[in-house]
């Protein structure tokens, strides 16, 4: 039986630290980030994953889940919200976008067209398909990560919380 996980978290901008720019912080997230995918193999079973495909944690949740490829028997699922999600995107974010297109082993459009749910179906189709939801929070309470994971509550899943104000949970 094949065993599934999502991701939900932040954009560049939900990050209490520069995204990118803070080198140190960075590196620590994704250590996390990457240390979480592994116990979700090693001790839930999980063999396929689900990216959302935003910036920030899902693409990053995806690139890693491509890097863990050459060590475990695991696929991506690209969860893209609708064809046009990269519109407003600058050309090296495109570029990093269609890099993990390509390597995916699935790719789903999840709405036909933009439409201001279309992010909001994407993040409960994700749950509703997982067993597990990986969760990068930041400590607001709003906005689509905290709708994320309030859903995941509300439909019994299982969540591996990355605090990154407070510690992992």
């Amino acid at each position: 039986m094949i065993k599934t996980c999502c991701c939900t978290g932040h954009r560049p901008k939900g990050f209490p630290f520069k995204y990118g720019v803070d080198k140190q912080k960075h590196n620590d997230y994704l250590k996390k980030l990457e240390e979480k995918i592994k116990l979700a193999i090693t001790e839930y079973g999980i063999t396929n994953f689900i990216s959302g495909m935003a910036l920030g944690t899902d693409l990053d949740f995806a690139e890693i889940v491509l890097k863990l490829r050459k060590y475990y028997p695991v696929t991506l699922e690209c969860a893209i919200p609708c064809p046009n999600q990269t519109s407003k995107w600058n050309d090296k974010d495109k570029l990093r976008y269609n890099g993990i297109l390509k390597r995916a082993d699935k790719i789903n459009i999840i709405s036909e067209r933009y439409t201001t749910e279309c992010m909001l179906k994407r993040n409960r189709y994700m749950v509703d398909k997982s067993e597990l939801v990986i969760a990068v929070f930041n400590g607001i309470e709003k906005g689509g990560t905290w709708y994320t994971i309030n859903y995941a509550h509300k439909e019994n899943k299982s969540i591996v919380l990355i605090d990154l104000y407070r510690g992992d949970k």
